[in-house]
């Protein structure tokens, strides 16, 4: 597995035009860990619908309901594309916890890149992570 200290992400186990299902690295506990793993569930399946051409990232949190306790270990999630214009993306990812599931609802916005996100580094970049997810 690529080692990368920002990634939540620790496999991808299924995806497809509408979709993607992940799993999470061994969360913490700390209140933002799940979202930012849901996030990045969603801005890698972003990535992946655009041939990694563009930038993507959280645009807006219209729903996030925090969990009752602490989360810790691995959690499944899947992200479910739900609408999109040119440069937004709207998502449910519901992440499973301990029998119950959490639903947040996810705007991700995505940029071309330019000078200061170099598609010619990011690129490949995203596509070796999204590869070796995929793999694992």
């Amino acid at each position: 597995m690529l080692e990368t200290p920002f990634l939540k992400l620790s496999c991808i186990s299924a995806v497809g035009d509408g979709f993607m299902t992940a799993e999470s690295v061994a969360l913490g506990g700390r209140p933002h860990e799940l979202l930012e793993s849901m996030a990045q569930c969603a801005a890698y399946h972003v990535r992946f619908l655009t041939g990694f051409s563009r930038q993507a990232f959280l645009m807006k949190v219209a729903r996030y309901p925090f969990p009752a306790s602490p989360v810790t270990g691995g959690v499944t999630m899947t992200a479910t594309l739900t609408g999109s214009a040119s440069d937004a993306w709207a998502y449910t990812v519901t992440a499973e916890l301990s029998g119950e599931t959490l639903t947040a609802s996810l705007l991700i916005g995505t940029t071309p890149f330019d000078d200061r996100f170099e598609a010619a580094r990011l690129t490949p970049h995203y596509q070796e992570i999204f590869a070796c997810l995929k793999n694992d």
